[in-house]
């Protein structure tokens, strides 16, 4: 079988997550506290196409700016066929940064893990009940190494025994992320990486993972 390329790994989630946001629709809810479906695409517009802009979205000074910026673009994707039109000048933009075909394992690193958990954020919220997507056993394992690189810092200082990740299948299945302190167990997150990442972004109650210890 032949190894899928960082442009068709992060071209199959961008696909996915595009799709999501066509059949919900502008004012679908999604798993980002506050927004709607047309919300969401007004962020990967602005983190695409004026990254500064869209350089608030994880707080600090530029937060008002930002949340000011996408909620002016979100009232104007509020209508369908507006909407439907934003969709289809995401899916022609090049990447955040023109990275695509510029710098394909940059973009693979910037976008993977964004277009899947923005997939899911719309998916899960519109049915809590969803099943996960079936994904190739690879794009798993991108997640998964993708994860890996980020989760210390994504973990913060909500896991003060300490924090492992089991992802049963994939390699490498264990792996430590705060290493517990003396005469105590660190917890255990158990999951496929995707659910796993969910967790860790945040998703906690609709990542399908269990945290045990």
């Amino acid at each position: 079988m032949t190894a899928l390329s960082p442009l068709e790994l992060v071209t199959s989630e961008r696909q996915a997550l595009c799709l999501a946001l066509s059949q919900a629709g502008p004012l679908a809810r999604t798993l980002c506290e506050g927004w709607e479906t047309r919300h969401m695409l007004a962020h990967l517009l602005l983190r695409e196409s004026q990254p500064l802009a869209a350089a608030g979205v994880v707080g600090g000074p530029l937060a008002a700016r930002t949340d000011r910026l996408t909620g002016q673009l979100a009232d104007d994707l509020a209508e369908s066929e507006r909407y439907e039109q934003g969709l289809a000048r995401f899916q022609a933009l090049p990447g955040y940064l023109g990275m695509r075909s510029r710098a394909p394992q940059l973009d693979l690193a910037m976008n993977l893990l964004e277009y899947f958990v923005h997939t899911e954020d719309v998916r899960r919220a519109a049915d809590a009940t969803v099943e996960p997507r079936t994904l190739q056993d690879e794009v798993q394992q991108k997640l998964w190494e993708a994860l890996r690189k980020r989760a210390r810092f994504m973990a913060g200082k909500k896991f003060p025994p300490g924090l492992v990740l089991d992802a049963p299948g994939y390699r490498p299945s264990v792996h430590t992320v705060i290493a517990p302190h003396p005469g105590q167990k660190a917890q255990i997150l158990t999951g496929q990486p995707g659910e796993l990442v969910l967790y860790l972004f945040g998703r906690e109650d609709a990542s399908q993972a269990t945290l045990a210890g």
